[in-house]
């Protein structure tokens, strides 16, 4: 019995067969279930083959259970993540592992992170005959260790910061792709390259591979931020994801420079096919949510509160001091269906068209004009960040009132937003956590406008 996520020692093609398809088509069988649990028929779902996780939060794709499925799809959706890392890094060790005994490429490691690229790659390490290893030794690991190892450390981080600020440039400004390329396979062959060049002179162990490679990230990062790439809010949210990528990166590195294999350098061509056919195949996942606050004021207070919204004078959330956009005010301009609405939020003012129009019991607009989901964290007014535009959107928002007998109105809150961002496991939590958070501040507003309306305008005792 082999342990599947280590990265050591070659393997044949009969065992690399029984490890990587059963767990390559346990993603089908995850995402059947998971469609099958609320509803959806694949058959309807075009880019289940493509992408068959993403069935696990399809409760936005069918209607079975429609806006209450959002508690179901957040376990869902983290439990997916683990299964989809999980896969990531068995996936990754087996076909590096083959690799070695096929005399192949280490870029293929990469290669299989994508998930249009994955049985390809698998079905043709299932039949790639073995070769004989080479005859070179491994690298003797006493050799002027600290000055060497701080000679290809220093290589390494320079090529890893280099690769970083490449790939970032051609997957988001030239393919405008953010997906698994920018996300996983980019990281992955950055910390491969680095754990490469670090080990080709004196062997280091997986922790002191990784150390550079996580320096690298760190040096990486900074080097986005000088070139006005990326900005503070999205690394910190994308570094998790990155970490892990690279992480695996720099262990298949360092082994293959211990074994010198240079192979793995020529993974960077590997990146450009993958950004290319996310751009071909963009990702696009439609998702709602729905919240509902108790108001003790009248359907009419509550009506005007909504329509003739005042600034939001709450203080902002942590998640906004890092650039995410938050709600400041709403105007109605003019009345019933067909009316302008203007929202008004810190990174600009959506224009939205009111479609139902039922006073003092439904109110919905769908958005015309979005703003930036958010504003980047820079030294620079500018930042060439095209994900900033278009990539998270809302397409609908309605507030529907249910007066009660006790005097109190019910005010319901529902949205409807698309995810262009993939792996859409990964965001979709954030993208949650970040609606929820704006919604959950609005309502408290109206709550508490139409509540002070509600007393200003009772007789005196």
């Amino acid at each position: 019995m082999i342990n599947p996520f280590s990265f050591n020692g070659p393997i044949g093609r009969i065992t690399y067969a029984l490890w990587a398809l059963p767990i390559f088509f346990a993603q089908y069988g995850a995402g059947w279930l998971a469609g099958h649990a609320q509803g959806v028929s694949i058959s309807n779902y075009d880019v289940f083959y493509a992408f068959p996780l993403r069935l696990l939060f399809a409760d936005q794709v069918g209607p079975k259970f429609g806006y209450a499925s959002q508690f179901f799809s957040l376990p869902m959706t983290l439990g997916g993540l683990a299964f989809m890392l999980l896969a990531c890094w068995t996936l990754a060790a087996l076909t590096y592992r083959r690799a070695l005994h096929a005399r192949g490429g280490g870029w293929l490691a990469a290669a299989v992170l994508m998930p249009l690229l994955q049985l390809p790659v698998i079905l043709v390490m299932c039949v790639v005959p073995p070769r004989q290893p080479s005859a070179e030794p491994l690298l003797d690991a006493d050799r002027e260790r600290k000055i060497a190892g701080w000679g290809g450390a220093a290589q390494g981080m320079i090529a890893g910061i280099a690769l970083t600020l490449a790939a970032v440039a051609l997957s988001a400004l030239v393919f405008g792709a953010y997906g698994y390329g920018i996300f996983l396979a980019s990281p992955f062959v950055v910390g491969g390259i680095t754990g490469y060049l670090a080990n080709r002179a004196v062997p280091l162990n997986d922790r002191e591979t990784n150390r550079i490679v996580f320096r690298t990230g760190f040096f990486a990062c900074l080097a986005l931020m000088v070139t006005a790439l990326e900005g503070i809010g999205c690394l910190i949210m994308a570094a998790p994801l990155a970490a892990f990528a690279a992480m695996l990166g720099g262990i298949v590195g360092g082994d293959a420079a211990r074994r010198k294999r240079a192979g793995l350098v020529s993974s960077v061509a590997v990146l450009p096919i993958i950004f290319a056919l996310e751009a071909a195949f963009p990702p696009s996942l439609v998702f709602g949510t729905e919240q509902t606050i108790a108001i003790a004021a009248s359907p009419d207070r509550v009506w005007s509160a909504i329509v003739r919204m005042e600034t939001i004078k709450e203080p902002i959330a942590l998640i906004h001091h890092i650039g995410i956009a938050y709600p400041v005010r709403g105007r109605v301009f003019g009345e019933g269906v067909g009316a302008l609405r203007y929202g008004d939020f810190s990174t600009g003012t959506a224009v939205e068209r009111v479609t139902e129009w039922e006073v003092n019991r439904k109110l919905t607009f769908v958005v015309l004009r979005d703003i930036p989901g958010l504003r980047e964290l820079s030294p620079y007014r500018h930042v060439h960040a095209p994900h900033v535009h278009g990539y998270f959107t809302t397409r609908e928002t309605s507030f529907e009132l249910i007066p009660r007998a006790d005097g109190v109105t019910e005010l319901v809150e529902r949205t409807s937003h698309e995810l262009r961002l993939d792996p859409a496991l990964y965001w979709l939590p954030f993208a949650r956590f970040m609606v929820d958070t704006n919604n959950a501040r609005v309502l408290r507003h109206i709550k508490e406008q139409a509540e002070r309306s509600m007393v200003a305008s009772s007789p005196s005792p």
